[in-house]
């Protein structure tokens, strides 16, 4: 009856254990899905403003192009200013010129004119009529004609050449103005341009600030779900260590320790005669579920010696799926016995070995809840009560 209650009182223990232990972690899971859910929302913002990011740097980058342009356009422009500054000054030097030829042909033309002007036509025939020879007369007279024809197509020469210049000057002072008038409005597309990239630099510097910020945020929120992880680790760690406490309570509650008297076959974990889980009905130390136990458990520390119940050969020795690292001898007659979680095999298929010899050491191999030797008896391959073997 006391075991009775201590079983029932560890029970009652583990089950408000997991529990308060269950509220509390979903609890903390809510909370951790509502950080992963914000933390989700962040990354669509922060993706968001990275994608506005390439958008305005793709755009920076274009405008930056078109600004390179648009001062190379303008140092273009500045050149041909300056090829026309320096070409209106030599146009102005060559009308300077030209003026001051006419001038001084102009004031030899008009001292003839003062000597026509006081001698008079007679000044002219008098030329003409001093004349030796008929011959003499006609070389005179041509050489009058020559000279004023002279003076007249030297006039016109340079009163051409006058004009030809004033109109270069005046058609350099139209490109004169047209280019200033050009250079203008490009120092204004310029400082537009820049104005522009101003605002856009401003606008990428927030956007890298709210990026920051995002990053910054989703890694306190990373840092929170992963104390919240760490929490919920530790809280399933104190769970799980009450549930193995308990059940260790349970199995101890339900030990029994055992006198062999003699039976046929030898007791197999020599010096070890405590049971934590007899043959028959019980509820299973890790499913919890109801089940019939086909052997019997003997709790030893691991790396214990096992023993051969009795002679026999050996017939299987390796993993049996939950049974972990198991020995099974055939001792003829139908009659098997199988030693199984061990943490060792010391014995090979086919040895033949005999009734006392050492074949395994305890382990916790397989479906095991603590070092323990899970032995059974079968007869014609179905388990049968050990205890009618082993004499207890």
């Amino acid at each position: 009856m006391k075991k009775l209650l201590i079983v029932l009182f560890a029970m009652v223990l583990t089950m408000s254990s997991l529990t308060v232990g269950a509220q509390t972690i979903a609890d903390l899971q809510q909370q951790q899905r509502e950080i992963q859910n914000e933390a989700q929302g962040v990354r669509g913002e922060l993706n968001v403003t990275r994608n506005e990011m390439e958008e305005l740097e793709h755009e920076i980058l274009v405008m930056d192009q078109i600004l390179e342009e648009a001062e190379e356009r303008l140092e273009e422009i500045e050149k041909d200013l300056a090829i026309t500054n320096m070409e209106l000054e030599k146009t102005e030097l060559a009308l300077e010129q030209a003026e001051q030829n006419r001038d001084e042909h102009f004031e030899r033309f008009k001292t003839r004119l003062r000597v026509m002007y006081i001698h008079g036509p007679v000044g002219y025939l008098e030329v003409v009529l001093q004349a030796t020879s008929f011959s003499d007369f006609l070389t005179r007279l041509d050489h009058m004609n020559t000279i004023a024809r002279s003076d007249r197509e030297m006039t016109e020469r340079l009163q051409e050449a006058e004009d030809q210049v004033a109109d270069m000057v005046e058609e350099n002072l139209i490109y004169m103005e047209r280019v200033e008038e050009l250079q203008e409005i490009q120092e204004e597309r310029i400082q537009e341009l820049e104005d522009v990239l101003e605002v856009k630099y401003e606008f990428m510097a927030r956007l890298e600030a709210d990026a920051h910020q995002h990053e910054v945020k989703i890694r306190q929120l990373e840092q929170a779900d992963q104390a919240i992880t760490t929490q919920i680790q530790q809280l399933r760690a104190e769970e799980e260590a009450r549930r193995r406490a308990a059940q260790a309570a349970a199995r101890r509650a339900n030990r029994q320790v055992v006198q062999p008297s003699g039976g046929r076959m030898r007791w197999p974990v020599p010096g070890r005669y405590e049971i934590s889980s007899g043959y028959g009905s019980r509820r299973h130390p890790i499913s919890g579920r109801s089940e019939f136990h086909s052997g019997i458990d003997i709790p030893a520390p691991n790396g214990t010696n096992i023993v051969a119940a009795d002679s026999g050969t050996v017939i299987i020795s390796g993993r049996m799926g939950g049974y972990g690292n198991t020995v099974v001898i055939d001792h003829g007659n139908g009659l098997s016995t199988l030693y199984g979680h061990n943490s060792r095999n010391l014995v090979a298929v086919g040895d033949w070995v005999n009734r006392g010899d050492v074949i395994a050491r305890v382990g916790s191999t397989g479906v095991s809840t603590g070092p323990h030797l899970h032995f059974e008896v079968r007869h014609n391959g179905r388990h049968v009560n050990p205890g009618s073997y082993l004499g207890i």
